[in-house]
């Protein structure tokens, strides 16, 4: 198995891959992470929040 370099694993770990977190029906995600207008819990510092 090839080791991986550094941008590799940046596309890999926002990638498709990684699971999605769906806001529950008061709109709360879990610590560090906000809901979006998709009703998805995204990290607040990169996405716009509701």
């Amino acid at each position: 198995m090839k080791k991986l370099k550094r941008d590799e694993l940046k596309k890999i770990d926002g990638g498709v891959l990684t699971s999605i977190i769906m806001c529950d029906e008061f709109w709360n995600c879990p610590t560090g992470l906000c809901c979006t207008a998709g009703l998805v819990c995204k990290d607040r510092t990169k996405y716009p929040c509701i």
